[in-house]
């Protein structure tokens, strides 16, 4: 598979998710449904490239073979952002919002998490361990 590729399927699990997150969060009807996927596309390309620069430390020799050592720690950290996603509310992991409009409060996912799962998942694809051309 080829860096490009990975770096596609990272911008389109970043858009899948933003958009994932937009319809609990904030759908307000049709005008959400043309606007929110270039926001979508946006984010997702920023973060993407935000991976891809912070990524570039794993090109340190030492970090590269550990990081190269096994696929298993993209993985993990892959399958740790969308377990935390899906169940931070559940654990606690939250913070009380308030709707500015009507004065109501909600509860939403701590916007650490949310943000830093959301990161660590596209940063796990975008720099997931390739193997070399020609290696078994």
């Amino acid at each position: 598979m080829r860096r490009s590729v990975v770096i596609l399927i990272a911008w389109a699990m970043g858009w899948l998710v933003y958009m994932i997150a937009m319809v609990m969060t904030v759908y307000d009807g049709v005008l959400s449904l043309l606007f929110q996927p270039i926001m979508a596309a946006f984010f997702s390309a920023a973060f993407v490239g935000i991976a891809l620069l912070i990524g570039l430390i794993l090109r340190i020799p030492a970090i590269s073979r550990a990081w190269r050592s096994s696929r298993l720690i993209a993985v993990g950290l892959a399958a740790l952002s969308v377990f935390l996603m899906l169940f931070g509310s559940s654990m606690g992991l939250t913070q009380t919002l308030t709707d500015y409009r009507t004065g109501s409060h909600f509860v939403s996912l701590h916007w650490a998490v949310a943000f830093g799962s959301y990161f660590v998942l596209l940063f796990a694809i975008a720099n997931f361990p390739l193997r070399k051309a020609g290696a078994p």
